[in-house]
């Protein structure tokens, strides 16, 4: 009983403490670099006990915001400063601006970069089509612009406006192209169609291409071989078989790669064939390549 009395009297002693509002000494200490640190949080911790507004909480925050003016030091400035902000009389600022921003309107473009650019930038923002600064007969123009990232971007463009349009042209430029980063561009593009559109003008063998544009060729095929169709398909396979017979490069890897797609068991025997005297490098994809072949 005597131990829970003195626990008592220890608590009711600490609140008594806690409550007690730091005196004047206290904030004479900010001043004192020794002590700024130790008088801070006294007063902050007095300042969050205030939980609602209140007279004593009102007379305390003046009481801090006479002792901020009053003070020349900006470290107890700055200190009082941060104490204050948990005044529950404040208005607590929304942490966006209500004030909405200053639109413009960007300037139209005048050369074919800038006109593309602001295409772009409308069909970024879903704009209606009548906005649209080109149409699809002057964008199909520019495709045929002889500088080759205007055209691409054009074609790009193009894609997503009418990729009817769009379908034909990539393939036509596909063929033209030698460079392997330029062949990539529109190769990705090809792919962006829709399966539909990509195969109904994909050409049943790239004559004359380059081997970069040749390969490319076969990686759309391995890609989107499921939506070839019967007429198109012994066509497309007789100009594949020749391609499996070359060196290792990626022309051959393409190729090969394509072979579980586009061919079936049936073709075995003209695949076996076309799989002897294949490089080391080659050899492991044939293998694959034949063993993975369909039943039909």
């Amino acid at each position: 009983m005597k131990t829970l009395s003195l626990f008592l009297a220890c608590a009711a002693c600490l609140v008594g403490l806690a409550a007690e509002a730091p005196s004047a000494d206290t904030f004479a200490d900010l001043a004192v670099a020794e002590k700024r640190i130790a008088a801070q949080q006294a007063i902050f911790d007095h300042s969050r006990s205030f939980v609602m507004p209140s007279p004593e909480a009102k007379a305390w925050f003046n009481l801090v915001r006479d002792a901020a003016k009053a003070s020349e030091d900006p470290e107890v400035k700055a200190a009082l400063a941060q104490v204050l902000l948990l005044d529950p009389a404040n208005k607590r600022a929304l942490p966006l601006n209500p004030k909405q921003p200053n639109t413009y309107e960007a300037p139209e473009g005048t050369t074919p970069e800038t006109k593309l650019a602001q295409l772009e930038r409308l069909l970024d923002l879903k704009r209606s089509a009548k906005d649209l600064p080109l149409s699809v007969e002057e964008l199909v123009a520019l495709t045929k612009h002889e500088d080759f990232a205007t055209a691409q971007r054009a074609n790009r463009l193009l894609r997503r406006i009418s990729a009817t349009a769009a379908a034909p042209i990539l393939w036509e430029r596909l063929a033209k192209l030698t460079q392997r980063s330029q062949v990539q561009e529109v190769e990705d593009e090809i792919l962006r169609l829709t399966p539909t559109l990509a195969v109904r003008y994909l050409p049943t063998e790239l004559a004359g291409a380059s081997l970069a544009a040749k390969a490319a060729w076969a990686r759309i095929i391995s890609v989107r071989a499921g939506r070839v169709g019967s007429k198109s398909r012994p066509a497309i396979k007789a100009a594949m078989l020749p391609l499996l017979k070359g060196p290792a490069n990626e022309l051959t890897e393409a190729a090969w790669a394509a072979v579980p797609r586009l061919f079936t068991e049936a073709d075995r025997a003209a695949l076996t064939e076309a799989s002897q005297g294949l490089s080391e490098r080659m050899a492991p994809k044939a293998k694959a390549a034949l063993e993975a072949l369909p039943a039909k």
